[in-house]
């Protein structure tokens, strides 16, 4: 039926210029689910007024024209209660949401796997019995899906709408989870040290600048002997681009030391005083 593929060529169009306009994503959804609720109605009139001539239409309406509509609606409408329970903040939070959507999404599709199976394998031997409306058995699964006009539904057409609209669940909330993903991801940028700090390279070793700094620290040089030793290490790293490993395990091998202790401090002493002298 020709009226029929183009209500659903005008459905299309007319979801496509929603989705590209500027509304949000709620507002978005409102139109979505307005269109969609006129399409089938249009749909529903014109089986009304023009009723399928052969089987093989009945079938292609039920299996497939209808439930494209009808799996969108149903998407739109579940979309939308997603977005307004979404949580506002928090990465694990919003994840956890979205796994949890995710189960029930799987809880629902195993209640009816067989059919599932039918339908995406795309067999077709019973669609004599799942797709016509003369067939009788909408009361085997009145009690899954509603039906409120019985001229408009089989007994699996609902079924097919709802396979559809976990399909496309499932697909938007994958996408999700990967835009977080995404969002997550820290991007490190190197950051340009003043050009003051340029060469500062430690030319003495690095058990020298450990004795040193845990001299400074003793003497209280340095917020009266209440650094983090952890935090000089790291400035110094900055500073003169040398990592001291262990600290704690160099100044035991400082404290281990035969004679000259204090090996570098007294290099330092010595070297001021010559400096001193060679100025007098």
């Amino acid at each position: 039926m020709k009226k029929i593929a183009t209500i659903i060529d005008n459905f299309d169009k007319s979801i496509y210029d929603i989705n590209r306009s500027n509304l949000n994503k709620l507002n978005k959804l409102k139109e979505n689910i307005k269109i969609s609720k006129t399409s089938l109605q249009q749909l529903r009139l014109e089986i009304r007024r023009n009723d399928f001539k052969t089987i093989k239409s009945e079938i292609k309406f039920f299996k497939h024209q209808k439930p494209y509509v009808q799996g969108r609606l149903n998407f739109y409408i579940k979309l939308n209660k997603y977005l307004l329970k979404y949580p506002p903040a928090g990465k694990l939070k919003q994840e956890n949401y979205i796994y949890k959507e995710l189960k029930k999404l799987e809880i629902n599709k195993r209640k009816h796997l067989a059919f599932v199976k039918y339908y995406k394998l795309k067999e077709n031997h019973l669609d004599h019995l799942y797709f016509l409306r003369a067939n009788n058995q909408l009361d085997l699964f009145i009690e899954t899906f509603h039906y409120d006009d019985l001229d408009f539904s089989t007994s699996h057409d609902l079924l097919v709408s709802h396979i559809i609209c976990q399909d496309l669940l499932t697909k938007f909330y994958t996408k999700e989870l990967e835009t977080l993903e995404v969002k997550n991801i820290e991007i490190k940028v190197e950051e340009v040290k003043p050009e003051i700090f340029n060469n500062l390279t430690w030319s003495a070793s690095k058990t020298d600048l450990t004795e040193l700094l845990f001299a400074l620290n003793a003497a209280g040089a340095i917020r009266n002997g209440n650094s983090d030793l952890k935090k000089l290490q790291e400035i110094s790293k900055e500073l003169f681009d040398i990592d001291l490993g262990n600290m704690h395990k160099t100044f035991e091998q400082i404290k281990s030391r035969k004679k000259d202790t204090t090996k570098f401090l007294d290099k330092l002493k010595f070297s001021l005083s010559n400096e001193i002298e060679s100025r007098l």
